[in-house]
């Protein structure tokens, strides 16, 4: 049966819904804990240091967990592991201002980090395969309820924090969240599967890719990586640079940011429609060339206005590479895109680990402005890796 208002079965749009309540529960998961960081490092006196390698647990558990995930969609559903995956995410949350000692806190980061991964794959993975019942561009809109959700968490953070609210009440209320938005999308998703809707019954055709998909995903995972590694550098360093380049307050930094991610969210609202009209690939060309322009622009602005344009056009360019990739991989991988969604998110994610840290190890050495013409290069190699999608 087909919705007449949406064009897709009914099927597909509970599905759809579904599982955007776990995009959503993702979102404020990683929005809050972005949030809560500076009150962790307060909390247990971590030097910026340690709190890097706090960090890097969270990044360690989120990629052992991808690197594995795709290849238990072909035993489990997707709603099912989603719901693994966020129960797992929220109860570390709830569990991490508790823990005492290094140690500790370490290994609860790293299960919510292993968390995170389970449920990041295993919900791409959902979702590119309701795109491909639906036959319609649907990807960006799931990574626009994500980033929405993102700007929610850390909106709540802020709010607990500004009435006088401690780090438990905050990862409290996040845990508690991100596990009722869960378990509410899988009993939706067992109510469909009871109707037989051939959404929910998972991937069952096995795992195996053959050589030329190999090749074909490999690429696709270059282009997250390279994507992911120019998104982070821009999420972490632009207000930064704002601050240090132009001598503003960290205030007018933050604004920098804000307006760097509400344009990505609002960008992505917007990604499934141009997807369709001009084709994924010549998308993600346009969006990379955008965002080269932009932080070239960045580099060589004079005052702050051209750095705001700057950053909201590099937010509506960086918006939709991502989910492009993400919806090549799921058609690519076709009954094995488990797999390849564990292939290309695990090469992304590696670049959002890699990259900040990079950048910054380069604005040691030399600048800033340095470290974002490696991001404007990233970008750029984006743009002349998709002559190459099109000949695989």
């Amino acid at each position: 049966m087909t919705d007449r208002a949406s064009g897709i079965s009914v099927g597909a749009r509970d599905g759809r819904f579904n599982c955007s309540l776990f995009f959503v529960a993702a979102g404020i998961g990683i929005g809050s804990w972005a949030a809560c960081l500076p009150v962790l490092s307060a909390h247990n006196r971590l030097e910026k240091g340690e709190l890097g390698l706090v960090l890097l647990c969270f990044a360690l558990g989120a990629i052992a967990t991808m690197m594995n995930v795709g290849r238990l969609t072909t035993r489990y559903s997707c709603s099912t592991l989603s719901l693994c995956g966020s129960l797992t995410f929220g109860t570390a949350l709830l569990v991490v201002p508790h823990v005492s000692g290094p140690g500790w806190l370490a290994f609860a980061v790293l299960v919510a980090g292993a968390g995170f991964g389970t449920l990041d794959v295993s919900m791409n993975t959902e979702a590119s395969a309701i795109e491909r019942r639906a036959g319609r561009h649907l990807m960006s809109s799931f990574h626009a309820v994500f980033s929405f959700g993102n700007l929610a968490g850390a909106l709540a953070v802020g709010q607990i924090l500004s009435h006088g609210g401690a780090l438990e009440i905050c990862l409290a209320a996040t845990g508690l969240t991100v596990a009722a938005l869960a378990i509410t999308a899988s009993l939706g998703a067992s109510r469909a599967a009871e109707r037989d809707d051939p959404l929910q019954t998972g991937l069952t055709s096995g795992n195996a890719l053959e050589r030329t998909q190999k090749v074909y995903i490999v690429l696709l995972g270059m282009i997250a990586f390279l994507a992911l590694l120019g998104e982070g550098g821009m999420m972490d360093w632009s207000a930064i640079y704002i601050v240090t380049a132009f001598g503003k307050t960290d205030s007018i930094g933050a604004y920098g940011f804000a307006v760097l991610a509400s344009t990505m969210a609002l960008g992505r609202l917007f990604g499934d429609a141009i997807a369709a009209r001009i084709g994924s690939t010549r998308l993600m060309l346009s969006c990379a060339l955008a965002c080269a322009a932009s932080v070239g622009l960045l580099i060589v602005a004079s005052n702050l206005g051209l750095v705001f344009l700057s950053l909201a056009t590099c937010g509506l360019g960086v918006a939709n590479i991502v989910p492009a990739v993400f919806a090549a991989a799921g058609r690519a991988g076709g009954a094995a895109a488990g797999r390849a969604m564990s292939i290309v998110t695990t090469m992304g994610y590696a670049g959002l680990l890699v990259g900040p840290a990079l950048l910054g190890f380069v604005a040691q050495l030399s600048s800033l402005a340095v470290s974002f013409g490696l991001i404007a290069v990233a970008f750029a190699l984006i743009a002349v890796s998709t002559r190459s999608l099109r000949k695989e």
